[in-house]
């Protein structure tokens, strides 16, 4: 075997090795960065769940102090404190919640409206 034959071979098997090498690492990088990837995602994942579900127990708290303030205790609802009850049930509801509250704001829209300055109920519902 000729010496220019066996040096040319070496270097076909050097190049290869080293490409090899070269190919593993890349994948092993890419597997990493997928990795970091879905951790990441994953992580984002629970702290929107954790946010909405911190959202959803304000506006439950909310919701139940404003029936428990006008509705139960005074029997009526000021027409701009019942849109807002009606705004926040609604924001509450797309949260994916319902349940007890959907029975207080069944409470609510048969509310009386409160009682205008000059005596007038303002009811517009």
């Amino acid at each position: 075997m000729p010496l220019e034959g066996f040096i040319f071979d070496l270097a076909e098997w050097a190049v290869t090795g080293v490409l090899a090498v070269v190919a593993g690492l890349l994948w092993k990088q890419m597997q990493e960065y997928r990795r970091r990837g879905l951790e990441e995602e994953r992580r984002r994942d629970e702290e929107h769940a954790a946010l909405r579900r911190g959202m959803q127990m304000q506006l439950r708290a909310q919701l139940v102090e404003m029936h428990h303030q006008w509705v139960a205790e005074r029997g009526y609802m000021p027409v701009e404190t019942k849109r807002l009850f009606h705004d926040m049930f609604c924001a509450y509801e797309a949260l994916g919640e319902n349940g007890i509250i959907s029975s207080l704001y069944e409470d609510v829209k048969k509310a009386h409206v409160a009682p205008g300055p000059d005596g007038d109920e303002d009811d517009d519902d």
